[in-house]
């Protein structure tokens, strides 16, 4: 249930404060920063009940992060001429960082779990070994796309090299899609019920765009149009008029 409140609240905040995040971006990748923040300081002090334990609990699970950059992909399904793609995408590549760093808060803590465990690595069990490898190319990949999504760096790359390391999301949004399943199949074989519903939101949510990126894909390729990736594409209004 956690998955669902966290995606809607992100699809409210995206339309609300399009504006805002586009004419102020650094303001919101602090304020996402220190919401980052709390939910890494929750994860070492726990929060004894209520609301502040549901909330850290959603951004220690990276919630908030995924949805913003599963929405950041859905924009790209839309047509370029129809109202989602007109008001989100001039502000993709925003959105994309915010969800990059949020996305801290789930990565940081696993992460140095799995760093304290590197010098056995090779005497732990093999799922362990690849959720710290896939961990790690994650963390690269996602640094990656967030950086290359900064403006000020993007408007200096070459166009065709920006639009090969976009196209990197791809295997992310796979990846992190197996992450997912591997943690996520073990408890529900074992009758974790309570996962059942985070479970389907994941594969719905995958399912979905894999259908509909086809299909964007399909009817671009018939008219001409170019692809310029998915997740943090379209930084600029002037890159979206483009398209």
């Amino acid at each position: 249930m956690s998955q669902i409140v966290s995606a809607t609240l992100v699809v409210v905040f995206a339309v609300v404060f399009r504006g805002a995040v586009k004419q102020r971006p650094v303001l919101f990748y602090v304020l996402a920063a220190l919401v980052a923040a709390v939910g890494m300081y929750f994860t070492f002090n726990p929060s004894p009940g209520g609301m502040v334990r549901a909330l850290a609990y959603a951004i220690q699970k990276g919630h908030p992060g995924f949805s913003m950059l599963a929405l950041v992909m859905f924009v790209g399904v839309f047509d370029r001429k129809s109202v989602v793609r007109r008001a989100l995408g001039p502000v993709r590549g925003e959105l994309s960082i915010i969800g990059a760093i949020l996305m801290l808060a789930h990565a940081v803590p696993y992460l140095a779990n799995y760093l304290a465990m590197a010098g056995a690595v090779f005497s732990l069990k093999p799922s362990v070994q690849m959720s710290l490898a896939l961990a790690v190319v994650l963390l690269f990949l996602l640094g990656v796309l967030a950086v290359t999504s900064i403006k000020a760096l993007s408007v200096r790359m070459d166009a065709r090299t920006w639009k090969r390391i976009q196209r990197l999301v791809y295997p992310f949004f796979l990846l992190v899609f197996v992450h997912l399943l591997g943690y996520m199949l073990v408890p529900l074989r074992a009758g974790a019920t309570d996962l059942l519903v985070g479970f389907g939101f994941y594969v719905v949510i995958f399912a979905a765009y894999l259908v509909l990126r086809t299909r964007r894909f399909i009817l671009d390729r018939r008219v001409g149009l170019p692809e310029y990736g998915a997740a943090s594409a379209m930084i600029s209004t002037s890159k979206e008029a483009t398209q």
